[in-house]
C-alpha cells in the first residue's frame, strides 16, 4: 500500500505544468536614466552631486565641492533616480585624499636636475632652482620661472602644458621682446 501511495504521488507530480516548478528570474535592475545635469543620490536617498560630463565608462559628478570620475557601473539605479553605494561627503575625502597623493608626488619630483616635458612629450628643459612656488627651469634660451601650479605629474614625469615653442614665445613675451 504504502508504495501504491508513493506511486501515485510521483506520477502526480510528472502531470503538474511546468509553470509550477518555474522559479520566476529576477527583474533585471533598470539601468539608471543618467544625464547631464541630473542628480546623482546615495543609498539614503540624500544628494550626492549633479552629472557634469558623460564618457564611454566614466560619470563625471560635481558634488559641489569637488569633480570625481565614477565608472558608469558603479551607479544604480534608486527610488528618486541614479544612485551611487556612497556619500557626497566619501567622495569628497576620497577626492581630497587622491589629491594630497598627487600634490606630495609632484613636490617630490619637483628638484633640481629632474627633466621637464612639454605636452608634446618633447623635453623643455631641468629644473635649476625650486624657490617655494617658483621653479626655475634651465633651458638652452635662458633661464625661466614658471610657477609650481603650471606643472603636473604624468607616465612620462614632470610636464607642463606647453611645447617648448610655446614656453619660447611666452618667455619672450613676458619680457617684452
Amino acid at each position: 500500500m504504502k508504495v501504491s501511495h508513493l506511486l501515485i504521488a510521483a506520477s502526480a507530480a510528472f502531470c503538474l505544468p511546468a509553470a509550477a516548478f518555474a522559479q520566476e528570474a529576477p527583474a533585471a535592475a533598470a539601468a539608471p536614466n543618467l544625464a547631464v545635469g541630473g542628480t546623482i543620490y546615495d543609498a539614503q536617498g540624500e544628494e550626492v552631486g549633479t552629472i557634469d560630463s558623460i564618457a564611454d565608462t566614466t560619470v563625471v559628478v560635481n558634488t559641489g565641492t569637488n569633480k570625481a570620475a565614477l565608472p558608469k557601473t558603479s551607479i544604480g539605479s534608486g527610488p528618486k533616480g541614479p544612485m551611487v553605494s556612497i556619500t557626497k561627503a566619501q567622495i569628497d575625502e576620497q577626492v581630497a585624499a587622491a589629491a594630497g597623493k598627487a600634490a606630495a608626488a609632484l613636490d617630490a619630483a619637483l628638484v633640481a636636475g629632474a627633466e621637464v616635458k612639454g605636452k608634446a612629450g618633447t623635453p623643455v628643459g631641468t629644473i635649476k632652482e625650486v624657490k617655494g612656488d617658483l621653479i626655475v627651469l634651465d633651458r638652452t634660451g635662458g633661464a625661466v620661472s614658471l610657477p609650481k601650479k603650471a606643472f603636473g605629474m604624468g607616465p612620462q614625469g614632470l610636464y607642463i602644458g606647453m611645447t617648448a615653442a610655446e614656453l619660447d614665445a611666452a618667455a619672450k613675451k613676458a619680457l617684452g621682446k
